[in-house]
């Protein structure tokens, strides 16, 4: 009787099958990196619409995908209810047993789609890695940092913790770059002055406000403390734009005949 249904089982899983789903399967993974390169050239000829079009491509990709194994499953092999049932939980138990990490950052990468906490082009902090999202796959995301490295992030690491979006699927952010000089500084001065920086950069976006905050702040000394808050165009420039307004600034500063600029930490992006 066993022998008889391990044959009947068997038979669903003849060459023609197997080679039909196999052909398929490339024939799926042929489309989905034809798809790929497709949005990449919309992305690159509308760029305002860059990252819409990008962010849309791993969700695509995960519908192609599940209803090509859907299609193999049930039109190609064609298996009873019953068998398909009994495979599927024994398969699910291996894996269960097996390959439980696996398993975890599959379901976290299904979430991560379906939610969308942050997508393709989203400029994005995960613990001390900051950097735009390349890639959403089913077992990891890649960041691309400002030092050309990319990051490999597993999915589950990715969801049990607190992920910081600076620009949440917009083009433009929002970028704090920060000066410290004396406090005996003309601070109505500092501020005209690193306004000027900020409105005169060629990457900042007009159409969102720029901020300058002055405060007083002790570091081994008395300082003033200028944060300037702008929006960059495209978050692909978003040092460009801190290391622009930071020349401009100091420039000023010497073309007056003050005090440039103390050290202090790197622009931050808020």
């Amino acid at each position: 009787m066993e022998q008889q249904s391990l044959q009947h089982l068997l038979s669903h899983f003849s060459f023609t099958r197997l080679l039909l789903a196999l052909l398929f399967l490339l024939a799926t993974w042929g489309f989905t990196q034809l798809l790929r390169l497709a949005l990449q050239r919309l992305a690159d000829r509308f760029s305002r619409h860059r990252l819409l079009i990008s962010s849309s491509y791993p969700l695509l990709r995960l519908l192609l995908w599940l209803a090509a194994i859907l299609f193999v499953v049930v039109v190609i092999f064609q298996p009873p209810t019953g068998t398909l049932l009994t495979l599927g939980a024994s398969v699910g138990l291996a894996l269960g047993l097996g390959a439980q990490d696996i398993i975890r950052n599959i379901i976290a990468g299904v979430v991560i789609l379906l939610d969308r906490p942050f997508r393709v082009g989203d400029m994005v902090a995960v613990g001390d890695h900051y950097g735009e999202v390349t890639h959403i796959g089913l077992r990891s995301i890649h960041l691309h940092s400002f030092g050309d490295s990319t990051i490999n992030l597993p999915n589950a690491l990715v969801l049990g913790q607190a992920v910081a979006n600076a620009n949440s699927g917009a083009l433009d952010e929002l970028v704090e770059i920060p000066f410290s000089l004396p406090a005996a500084s003309d601070t109505a001065l500092l501020r005209t002055l690193a306004e000027e920086a900020a409105f005169c950069s060629p990457y900042v976006y007009l159409k969102k406000p720029v901020v300058v905050l002055v405060e007083d702040a002790f570091d081994r000394q008395f300082l003033t403390r200028i944060r300037v808050k702008a929006y960059v165009f495209d978050v692909r420039y978003e040092r460009l734009f801190a290391s622009d307004v930071c020349l401009r600034f100091k420039l000023a500063l010497r073309q007056r005949g003050l005090t440039p600029p103390l050290p202090a930490g790197a622009p931050d992006s808020a």
